[in-house]
Formats: structure tokens, C-alpha cells, sequence
């Protein structure tokens, strides 16, 4: 009935670059960081927390009485007080060999020798190919590459980390459900039938949230019902509230921020950088000579909308901007719609003067929406926040109009430059290099990140593999990422209110400032167009933004 299981094999796997995935898990209104960057010391370890997720207090590894920071490493690496397992500042901390017995089947899925984990495999449909086909004029590596890559790093995890005897084996599942409808936060019906068929058939541990046929299985729809059977996801409800995830608590987690924190983020940036301030860097001299007026775009789902909702309310009431100066349009996540919401958006955006255009969705609708702008002579302030790599260089390469956002386009960024998350300088591409002496290829890490989030969860649980021990042992960890923080900084201790040993679903939690530079030079792919780093490439966290905007566009 399903697909062969896959250890240390390769397998056929379709998908595309990280930007059209988020796209169609779903895409934010929210996608900043929060707290604390570079702290100092160790995780908060509290004694209690949310329901069913304990046993408390907060420990790494969870369970086995393993003494961290000592012996040497599974993979014969000596193991001393701040090293990590594996050569990656997201890696967990080292542990030493585990021996002794592991205590076999401690859940569904998990045997003496092996942890299962489930993937939702999609048939293609006229979105996925759509989705291929602009991948592939941005310069995507192809599917079969992007499997290649991340087989490599599958064998390489499975031998370096520590899961107590144990190797993560990753089996097909075809879905039923669509993904399409899913990322609309419909299907419901289709999704839980997935779940079960994972749950109660497959009998695996988790479903590992990484893509195939373009379409990952980590929807809203299917987190919910993956937590109702006691199923754990991986990379689920992309974006979505924290009272989202607490509700699913301990079964679905994800390295994307909550946008319960990115709300408050969001509100710091604008209401102190932005609001109350001339649009100096409209296109238009009429738009540059007004007071900012905030236009959000932003997928119409529940979990977002709540999101957008608070940040409203915080620059209304901490920030005191009116509410006058606030305006959102809502889109549906179905890419067959984009052209049209993008150009119904931009009238009324036009129409109620706003002189700065957020986009907090995927890079198609900004794609969409400058275009629309030019053809409508509009041209104001583009303000992203990084949802769904719009800060990553591929994505405004695209744009139609480069006119419309040379000068224009600035803001948030949770990753680093794209050399450092895709090619040879990458983590990705000198864990590849290494391992097999040649370079990776172009625009791929190879899910590189999501195994890393997978392998470290698993190792934090300790032997006793449970659902709960997991959540305990990712509390316990440090924040990952220094000093580059690539993938933005980790912590899974650090709470949706940004307070250390109060806990979250989701691990990022910083951001940096970035201006595009429609003349320069990409050192990514070597097209035209570049973002380039403010503030020095200095990263910043809830309570921590600059007040002003930074010297951008050429200025000194």
C-alpha cells in the first residue's frame, strides 16, 4: 500500500527551493523574531509548564541520566562542555555514546532500532507545476538534485547524532488529502484521514514535514489532526498564533516563528520606525511628502488574521498610531488567484492612499503586487518582513517592474544573506563538501535545516522517545545559531511573550534590516539585484530595534 522505506537510500522525491514550499504549507503576515539575540548562560529550566507535556523540570536529554559535555561522541569526536554533536551551530549539545538498553518500543513508531517517520507524498496538480515553473526560471535546483543533496545529509545524521541505538527511517505515505485546499485551511476531512492512516496503518512517530511534488504535508488542517492521534509533526502550522500550537501541545512543532511573536515584533518596527514618519522612500514625490499609512497584505487564514489583529492593536495602543493609518487586504493562499487579489489590492491600496505597502505574504503575491503597482503608476514604500523568503534575493530578481522596488524595497530579514543558507559557503554546502568532496549544487540546502530540527528533537528526548520527553528536552537546550545565525537564532525556551523558560513551539527569534539594491550584483546566483545589510548585519530581538531607520538606497 505505501512506498518502500527509505534508510540510506535514495529515493525520487519532487521539490523545489524553500520559498514556494512555505508557500504552500502557508505563508505569514508575521514573519519576524523575537527576544533575546547572543545571550549569555544557559536555558531557563523550569519546573512546570503546559498540560501534558511534562515530566517537568525541563531537562537535556529528557530522559537516560546522560551526563552532557563528557566522553566522546557516537561518532568517536571527544566530547567536552560546550560542543555541539555534529559541526553546526544549530546542533544540539554533544553527549557521549549512549550503550545500554534503550528501552525498545517507548511509542508508536519506535522500536529498539528505529524511529519511523512518515512523509505525506501529494500528486501533482496545476499548482505544483505552476510552482515548478517559476522555481525553475528563478534558478531552483531541480527535484532530483535537491533529493540527492539531502540524502547525503540523511546518511551523515543518522551515523553523527545519538538516538540511543536507534536510526530514523522515512517512509511514503501517499496523501489523500490536497494540499492546495489545506493551505486555505480547508480539507479537514481529508487531512485527519491522512493522520489516521499515518497513526493507526503506518504506526510511525511523526510526519517529517519536508516537501515532495512541491507540496508539504505540515498543514494547519493536518497539525490539528496529527495532535488529536498523538501524532508528531514536524515543521507544522507555518506561521500560525502560539494559542494555536499550545492547543496541539506536545505533538507539533516548527523552526518558523509564531506570528504571536512576530505580532509584537512587527508592532515594535513599525510603530517606532515607521509610523508617524514621512514615507521618504515612496517612488512618487506626492506619497514621500505624506505621513506613513501602513497597507498589510496578508493571507485570510483564522490563525494570521488573529496575528494581525494584535499587532494592530499594539501600534494602536503602545505606539499610539492612528487607526487611520492602518489598512489590510486579505488573499486566499490558492496561486491560481494570486494575479487577481494582487491586482484588486493594489486599487484600493491606491485608493486609500497608503504610502507603504507590507507585504507579509508569499513571493509570488509580491511579485504580483509590484507589477500591478506599475501598471496602475503607483509607487510607494515596500516594506517586507520576511515571510516566506521575500527577503532572500530570488525572490525580487523576479519582479516584473525592478523600477517599481529599486530604491523602495526595505525591511526584515529572520535568515542571513542567501550565501550563507544556499551554495558552497552555506552550512549546507561545507557539511556537502565535506562529505563527499564536491561542491553542492546551486540554490539547494538539501532540507538541511529541517534534519538538523529533526535530529536534535529526537536526540533531546533522550532513550524514553515520547512525544512529551521531546518537548522537555528541546526547553533545555541553548540557543543555536552563533555566531552567523544563518537560519536566524533557535530557542525553543523562550516563550511566545519573549520570556526565557516559558516555552514555544516554534524555534526563531531574531532578525536583521535589509535594503535592495536593484544594481548590484548577487553574490547567490550573479543576476542583478541584491538585498543588502543594515545596521552592519546586526541582528535584533523583541524590545531591541533600532528607533530610526538605518542609512539605505546610498545614503551616508
Amino acid at each position: 500500500m505505501f512506498t518502500t522505506r527509505r534508510l540510506g537510500r535514495p529515493r525520487r522525491r519532487f521539490h523545489i527551493g524553500r520559498a514556494a514550499i512555505t508557500l504552500l504549507i502557508a505563508i505569514s503576515t508575521l514573519a519576524l523574531a523575537g527576544v533575546a539575540a547572543g545571550s549569555t548562560g544557559g536555558p531557563v529550566l523550569t519546573k512546570s509548564g503546559p498540560a501534558d507535556e511534562g515530566p517537568y523540570p525541563y531537562a537535556y536529554p529528557a530522559s537516560g541520566n546522560i551526563k552532557v559535555g563528557t566522553g566522546t561522541t557516537i561518532s568517536g569526536q571527544k566530547c567536552t562542555a560546550g560542543t555541539t554533536q555534529v559541526p553546526s551551530p544549530y546542533s544540539v549539545p554533544c553527549i557521549p555514546k549512549f550503550t545500554g538498553n534503550n528501552g525498545g518500543a517507548t511509542y508508536d513508531g519506535v522500536t529498539s532500532n528505529e524511529i519511523l517517520l512518515a512523509q505525506r507524498a501529494f500528486p501533482t496538480t496545476s499548482n505544483s507545476e505552476e510552482i515548478e515553473a517559476q522555481a525553475s526560471a528563478a534558478g531552483v535546483a531541480l527535484p532530483a538534485v535537491q533529493t540527492q543533496v539531502e540524502q547525503v545529509f540523511l546518511n551523515y545524521f543518522n551515523k553523527a547524532y545519538d538516538l540511543y541505538g536507534r536510526k530514523v527511517v522515512i517512509q511514503n505515505v501517499p496523501a489523500t488529502g490536497n494540499a492546495t485546499l489545506e493551505a486555505l485551511n480547508e480539507g479537514q476531512t481529508q487531512a485527519c484521514a491522512d493522520a489516521a492512516t499515518i497513526s493507526d496503518q503506518v504506526h510511525a512517530f511523526a510526519e517529517d514535514g519536508i516537501a515532495t511534488n512541491f507540496q508539504a504535508g505540515g498543514s494547519g488542517p493536518f497539525s490539528q489532526c496529527a495532535a488529536q492521534d498523538h501524532l508528531v509533526e514536524f515543521d507544522g502550522d507555518a506561521y500560525f498564533n502560539e494559542a494555536t500550537f499550545a492547543a496541539e501541545n506536545p505533538y507539533v512543532w516548527s523552526t518558523t516563528e509564531n506570528c504571536t511573536l512576530g505580532a509584537a515584533q512587527e508592532a515594535e518596527v513599525e510603530g517606532t520606525m515607521l509610523a508617524n514618519k514621512k514615507a521618504i522612500y515612496a517612488g512618487s514625490a506626492s506619497l514621500r511628502d505624506q505621513t506613513r499609512k501602513l497597507g498589510t497584505y496578508v493571507p485570510n487564514l483564522p490563525a494570521y488574521l488573529q496575528c494581525t489583529k494584535e499587532a494592530t492593536s499594539l501600534l494602536e495602543t503602545k505606539y499610539h498610531v492612528p487607526a487611520s493609518d492602518l489598512f489590510k487586504f486579505t488573499y486566499g493562499l490558492d496561486i491560481s488567484t494570486f494575479q487577481q487579489s494582487a491586482q484588486e489590492a493594489i486599487v484600493q491600496f491606491k485608493a486609500e492612499g497608503v504610502t507603504t505597502v507590507v507585504l507579509a505574504c508569499d513571493p509570488f503575491s509580491a511579485g504580483y503586487l509590484t507589477k500591478a503597482a506599475a501598471a496602475e503608476n503607483y509607487y510607494p514604500e515596500w516594506f517586507t518582513i520576511g515571510t516566506a523568503l521575500t527577503d532572500q534575493d530570488p525572490s525580487p530578481q523576479t519582479y516584473d517592474d525592478p523600477a517599481e522596488v529599486n530604491g523602495h524595497l526595505f525591511g526584515m530579514s529572520e535568515l542571513s544573506p542567501s550565501t550563507d543558507t544556499t551554495g558552497p559557503t552555506s552550512l549546507a554546502g561545507k557539511l556537502y563538501q565535506k562529505l563527499t568532496g564536491h561542491e553542492i549544487p546551486k540554490e539547494t540546502d538539501g532540507f538541511y535545516s529541517q534534519l538538523v530540527e529533526i535530529f536534535d528533537a529526537l536526540q533531546a528526548a533522550g532513550p524514553d522517545l515520547t512525544p512529551q520527553n521531546m518537548a522537555r528536552g528541546l526547553r533545555a537546550i541553548p540557543n543555536l545559531g552563533a555566531p552567523l545565525y544563518q537560519y536566524g537564532q533557535w530557542s525553543w525556551n523562550v516563550g511566545a511573550n519573549g520570556k526565557p523558560g516559558t516555552g514555544s513551539h516554534t524555534a526563531g527569534i531574531d532578525a536583521r534590516f535589509v535594503w535592495w539594491n536593484a544594481s548590484a550584483i548577487s553574490p547567490l546566483n550573479g543576476k542583478l539585484g541584491t538585498y543588502i545589510a543594515a545596521y552592519g548585519g546586526k541582528r535584533f530581538t523583541l524590545g531591541n530595534f533600532p528607533k530610526t531607520l538605518p542609512p539605505m538606497f546610498g545614503a551616508k
